[in-house]
């Protein structure tokens, strides 16, 4: 089983962090596992809604699915893997105000042997830098 977190501080107010986080049309933008997103039908953070990604991990290409699970604006976005590789896991996007900024986090749970949790938490890690740096931009 794999359960890791990656966090790190951004220097952005959590609406602006979540209009980029939150928007899975925003994630070949920063997610660097992401190269393309089906285009979501209806709202994208409402509970139920799925999007699909295509991509890779680890020189491999696959697609994912998930479903929305839970959401509160500028703050939380939590989603469950229905399909792909990762289907049965669940991956949730977190945003704290943290003085002038934001303190943001990826939680990535699902099957898998643990080494996983390292190659997972390092690719997040650098989606994060990415993410800071289109905030900031």
């Amino acid at each position: 089983m794999v359960d890791v977190t990656a966090s790190r501080k951004i220097a952005a107010r959590p609406g602006q962090v979540a209009a980029i986080m939150f928007d899975p049309r925003r994630d070949p933008e920063w997610i660097g596992g992401a190269k393309s997103v089906d285009p979501p039908k209806g709202d994208p953070t409402k509970v139920g809604a799925r999007v699909t990604r295509h991509g890779g991990f680890m020189g491999k290409k696959f697609s994912w699915t998930t479903e929305v699970q839970g959401f509160d604006p500028d703050h939380l976005l939590h989603m469950h893997f229905i399909a792909g590789p990762m289907k049965g896991g669940s991956v949730t996007y977190r945003i704290e105000p943290d003085g002038a900024g934001s303190r943001v986090s990826v939680r990535n749970t699902g099957p898998g042997p643990q080494i996983m949790g390292w190659f997972v938490r390092r690719s997040v890690g650098k989606d994060l830098d990415r993410l800071a740096r289109l905030v900031s931009a």
